[in-house]
């Protein structure tokens, strides 16, 4: 007959997860946490983290008609051979943001003006496990208005601490920045 894991095997599960965070974490600012070396040293990311931007047919490009639907897909994967568990403090896992290019001046961010329930939400990856986040923005920036023709960049990352306040900050769940236009 199977055996079902007791409260006490859960919590020291729990108890070794934590701890293991932890200890990832010695050495990060009280501003940040990640999942491993984003500097290039001896520890390897946890995760590959990578935008991807897409036109009204699907396809991937860097060029879009002014008004027309832009497709922000996130796509994130866990690059080992373990379960890693990544906690929000509330249930806003993923964000978007557009800035004008070689700028930190945001545009528009896939959260702002968005009320998010203030629970605790924990995403699970399994090995190897590849979750994908996604939406169509509609080019109009946070304050309402159609945004311009120009030269912009955009990110999509899992909310990590700091992300708020430096949304452009290197960190292994943001993806790079990825150029494009619109004309």
């Amino acid at each position: 007959m199977p055996r079902t894991p007791s409260a006490s095997h859960h919590r020291l599960s729990r108890l070794l997860a934590v701890s293991g965070m932890l200890a990832i974490c010695i050495g990060a600012s009280s501003q940040s946490c990640s999942f491993g070396s984003d500097s290039g040293g001896s520890d390897r990311p946890s995760f590959v983290t990578e935008l991807s931007l897409q036109d009204l047919d699907g396809q991937v490009t860097d060029s879009f008609e002014r008004g027309d639907p832009i497709t922000l897909v996130l796509t994130v994967r866990n690059r080992l051979g373990t379960s890693v568990e990544v906690d929000f403090p509330s249930a806003r896992t993923f964000d978007f943001v557009v800035v004008r290019q070689n700028t930190d001046n945001v545009v528009w961010q896939w959260s702002n003006g968005r009320n998010f329930p203030q629970v605790a939400t924990t995403l699970t990856f399994a090995p190897g496990e590849t979750k994908t986040f996604s939406w169509d923005w509609d080019q109009q920036g946070n304050n309402g208005e159609q945004v311009r023709r120009d030269s912009y960049e955009a990110r999509g990352v899992l909310v990590y601490a700091g992300f708020d306040t430096n949304p452009l900050r290197s960190n292994q769940l943001g993806s790079t920045l990825i150029r494009f236009e619109i004309r």
